[in-house]
This record gives C-alpha cells, structure tokens and sequence, in this order.
C-alpha cells in the first residue's frame, strides 16, 4: 500500500499545476474504444498490441483493456484532470508479476490533439515500467 501512496504522489506531482493550484479544468470525457500499443523499458521486454474500452462511471472511468500478446484482459479504474488521465489497472485472474492480483499498473496519459493518448506506466510491485499509447477507434 505504501508503493501507491508514491505512486499517486508522483502522479499529482507530474500532472502539472493545475492540480497543484487547485484550478479546475474543463471536463474532457476520454470515454471510447482505443487500439493500444505499447513496449516496457526492459532490455527483454517485448511490444505488445490490444484493445482498451474507458467508460465513464461515477466520479471517474471504468477500464478494460485485452492484451492481444498475453490473452489478457486487465480492468481497473481512472480518473481524469484537463488533459491528463491516470488509471490504476491490473489483471483480475493472473497478475504478470505476482500470483494475485490486487492492482498491478499504474498509467498516466496526456491527450494530444487528435485525441490519441500517450503515456508512460509503472509496475506496483518492482522495476518495470513503459510507454502505451492508445488511439481511439474510427
């Protein structure tokens, strides 16, 4: 738990001002369907291809993504601030580094202007981490 507690510090921290000013932005709604591609910083770490479904909930967004490279499907929650979204997310049969799952990534994305997401994760329980990039279905 204390791993998240930086976690989320770091994510508030690289978020920009906004949230450290305590200024609202507009609302941007990042609900839609998304190819995702992606690669972890490891020396062996291969890419990896998938879809990813956000769906607005409550007071934040409901996430699934499907690893075509692991048969994975990893669900989680996110919460967005202008421009940025941060998910926690993770594996709900089988985490990729540990034997259960209880919330293994943590994503933060920044949206360019044509609407494609990129963004940079960590792994909850050691070293790994990567770049993602998810691009919305046409």
């Amino acid at each position: 738990m204390k791993m998240i507690a930086v976690l989320a510090t770091g994510i508030i921290a690289m978020s920009g001002s906004a949230w450290a000013s305590g200024l609202e932005q507009p609302a941007r709604d990042f609900s839609g369907d998304y190819g995702m591609a992606g690669k972890g910083s490891g020396p062996r770490d291969s890419a990896y291809v998938g879809t990813c479904r956000i769906s607005a909930a409550d007071q934040g967004y409901d996430i699934s993504c499907f690893n075509a490279d692991t048969r994975h499907t990893y669900v989680g929650k996110g919460l967005a601030q202008g421009d940025t979204l941060a998910i926690f997310i993770g594996d709900t049969l089988r985490g990729d580094h540990n034997s259960v799952f209880t919330g293994e990534y943590l994503v933060l994305y920044r949206v360019r202007a044509d609407g494609v997401l990129e963004g940079t994760w960590v792994h909850a329980g050691s070293t790994a981490g990567g770049a993602e990039t998810l691009t919305p279905a046409r």
